[in-house]
């Protein structure tokens, strides 16, 4: 409940000043917090603002950068084995777009280099890698990345209330990663950036999961030996078991 009469009294606020508007673009969400537990099963935020200028929004969701290995799936005498790997550094571990640019108005090539459309992101792999092979296995990362929802197949709408208000919502399916997430906004107008804002999402794991989380990766050797540990017990468990009343 106080979150929704938060966002209606931001609403209300930028309608006001949206008839003297004196930044070209005002903007807000409804909520910069998203906390993932076991029952987590994505989440929506409300993104909303106004426009001064004349030109296109451009939005774009960003989520931390992460590394990636993508293996190639070979095939030897009927079996399936994985063949050659490709590691791509620092890419991003979610993106989505909005847009009022049509298809006819391609966007200029330095907007273009602000990685804005996921047919502009810049993918680092190691030294060595030849841009066919290359190419090949970014594709391949990036169809895996839109079948898990974590990468926009194209570019999404923007609601316009009127000539100057807009709206858009924010999805961030259930298999996001934890981290600081960047909601940008742009007015572009001639190809010029007139303005460009920047708002966080902080992505927590909360409950039993955090910590679990946590301390597979702060005491990950520790984390490694129990889970031996624990396949072994389960592993002699089902063994006796299986002895004791079915071996018979």
């Amino acid at each position: 409940m106080i979150k929704k009469l938060t966002t209606f009294i931001s609403l209300i606020a930028i309608f006001i000043a949206s008839s003297s508007l004196a930044s070209p673009v005002i903007s807000g969400i409804s909520t910069n917090e998203i906390n993932i537990d076991h029952k987590f099963l994505g989440a929506q935020i409300l993104l909303f603002g106004a426009k001064g200028d004349a030109g296109n929004i451009v939005i774009t969701v960003r989520g931390p950068k992460k590394n990636f290995l993508v293996t190639k799936k070979e095939k030897l005498l009927g079996i399936w084995y994985n063949g050659e790997r490709v590691k791509f550094k620092e890419a991003y571990s979610f993106y989505s777009l909005f847009s009022t640019f049509t298809d006819q108005e391609p966007l200029d090539s330095e907007l273009s280099e602000m990685e804005l459309g996921s047919d502009n992101l810049k993918f680092i792999t190691s030294s060595g890698v030849e841009a066919k092979k290359k190419n090949e296995f970014q594709l391949q990362l990036i169809n895996q990345l839109e079948k898990n929802h974590l990468y926009a197949s194209g570019t999404n709408k923007i609601d316009f209330l009127d000539e100057t208000l807009f709206k858009v919502m924010l999805d961030f399916p259930k298999n996001i990663s934890r981290g600081t997430y960047t909601v940008e906004i742009y007015l572009i107008h001639d190809g010029t950036l007139l303005s460009f804002q920047s708002i966080p999402v902080y992505v927590n794991q909360v409950g039993l999961s955090a910590k679990i989380f946590d301390f597979a990766h702060e005491e990950s050797f520790l984390y490694g030996l129990i889970a031996v540990a624990i396949a072994l017990i389960v592993g002699w468990i089902a063994n006796y078991l299986f002895a004791r009343f079915i071996g018979k």
